[in-house]
């Protein structure tokens, strides 16, 4: 077989090579990337706070309620308990009273706004937690994929190492050279097939001697516009 079917062949395994390494080192991105994970342990964590200020501020809204419901006891107590006797003593228990019931109204609308935003603080927080729960399974369920993906991608990428080296052999030391050269500043792609009187791969036309030799298994020729080892 000539150099160039070689080289052919080789380019082949080595563009296989290239696509395989480059999957695998997508996959091993993908198996290191615990951001989701950790944005939604994030936002559970923050619901989880403000849920635990919310059960505070309501326990602290209800302690208030009974603090003024017993200050209002008490008043009622001293009012009718038959202890004051005075007119004024009575007027001023009464106008106490008003007072109090009055900002009892104000203490239980707190209370109330404490009730709904603890209750909202509460829904957010298990709206949170399910979702992390969600992302962790969706995460593990990919992870499981990706590592059979990429166990399948090291098989090959072995496999086609193996077929690589019976292909290296028989190839001349300076053509194997220059074709590592080629594909170190090509993008990859050292050798190119002529499609239509032109290299495939840049789109220079070629000569018709040019076109022609690149039919022979005896030459080397390469592309005058990009350097590419040329094949037909």
């Amino acid at each position: 077989m000539s150099q160039v079917r070689h080289l052919v062949q080789l380019q082949l395994l080595d563009t296989q090579l290239d696509q395989a390494k480059k999957r695998l080192a997508e996959i091993e991105v993908a198996l290191n990337d615990h951001s989701a994970v950790r944005q939604a342990a994030v936002r559970s964590e923050k619901a989880a706070k403000a849920l635990l200020e919310a059960r505070l501020a309501l326990k602290r809204a209800e302690q208030n309620v009974e603090v003024q419901q017993e200050k209002i006891d008490r008043n009622q107590k001293a009012l009718y308990g038959g202890t004051k006797k005075s007119p004024k003593e009575l007027e001023d228990l009464q106008m106490e009273a008003g007072a109090l019931r009055r900002y009892l109204s104000v203490l239980e609308d707190r209370q109330l706004d404490a009730m709904l935003a603890f209750e909202e603080a509460e829904a957010a927080s298990t709206t949170a937690d399910q979702r992390l729960s969600e992302v962790k399974e969706k995460v593990a369920a990919e992870n499981v994929d990706l590592g059979a993906e990429q166990r399948a991608l090291l098989a090959q990428a072995a496999d086609l190492e193996a077929r690589r080296e019976k292909i290296v052999s028989p190839i001349a030391p300076d053509m194997l050279a220059k074709y590592g050269q080629l594909r170190r500043t090509r993008m990859g792609v050292a050798v190119s097939e002529v499609k239509d009187g032109g290299c495939s791969v840049c789109g220079a036309n070629l000569s018709a001697a040019q076109a022609q030799a690149a039919r022979s298994p005896s030459k080397i020729v390469y592309c005058e516009v990009c350097g590419r080892i040329l094949y037909a």
